[in-house]
């Protein structure tokens, strides 16, 4: 089911969306889905509507002061944040990807003493090596200075839904949680976790749409648009697939 997952957002991607048209026009001779690709490249290349689609994801959680939330039950912070890096005597190291606010707000919120519990989920894919990303991470925090015996661990998750489940089988039903994990993945996080009867504070981190003046380059085309545009498309995949299942 993970690849079938993974799979469904290729499926209707950016590059996806081209290649079809550039197939279409291969098969039929046509040269109006090879216009059709090209426009979709202009489109979708477009910083201007990368940053529009950053902003809609992340448009219903705005920024809060850490200091200001609730003391909660425990603190849930998501995977998705650790690359896998193999080093030249083929051993596995570990690199924050830009997602590593989620563990900086997690220990911050242990620091301002709004919970005595932290969890870490162990994110892992079929494909995935090395350790579990949240035996990582829990060493980190101890190094961090947080009690290990504050610290709690997942079984193994591959998804957004099963991290919900195995904090539920932890925790049980009706605890206060805040939920730490990127803005643009909150919407569908919180509607996972409220499923399983949680009382959720969100605590939306990790950015994507910056504020900049506008220039001449946002109207050139970028790769970086594309990555984001494709974020966008695997995002709003994600929700409608909550949103039907439950």
């Amino acid at each position: 089911m993970i690849y079938l997952h993974k799979l469904l957002p290729l499926l209707v991607s950016p590059l996806a969306i081209i290649l079809y048209f550039l197939l279409i026009s291969f098969f039929t001779k046509s040269r109006w889905p090879s216009i059709c690709a090209i426009i979709s490249v202009i489109i979708f290349s477009n910083p201007i509507v990368a940053q529009f689609g950053k902003t809609y994801l992340e448009k219903d959680y705005p920024v809060i002061e850490l200091k200001n939330i609730p003391k909660v039950d425990s603190i849930v912070v998501l995977s998705g944040m650790i690359r896998n890096i193999e080093k030249t005597n083929g051993e596995i190291d570990y690199e924050f990807s830009e997602a590593v606010d989620r563990f900086e707000a997690g220990i911050s919120l242990m620091e301002l003493g709004k919970s005595t519990s932290i969890i870490f989920t162990r994110g892992w894919l079929a494909w995935s090596v090395g350790m579990p990303e949240g035996e990582y991470l829990r060493s980190l925090a101890v190094a961090r200075g947080i009690n290990t015996n504050n610290i709690s661990l997942t079984p193994e998750v591959k998804n957004t839904d099963e991290e919900a489940e195995a904090i539920f089988r932890l925790l049980g039903s009706n605890n206060t949680i805040a939920l730490v994990t990127s803005a643009f993945h909150m919407p569908r996080a919180i509607k996972v976790f409220e499923q399983r009867n949680f009382n959720i504070v969100p605590i939306a981190v990790d950015r994507r749409a910056g504020v900049s003046k506008l220039t001449f380059l946002d109207f050139l085309p970028s790769g970086n648009a594309i990555a984001e545009n494709s974020l966008f498309f695997r995002e709003i995949i994600g929700r409608v697939y909550y949103a039907l299942i439950y």
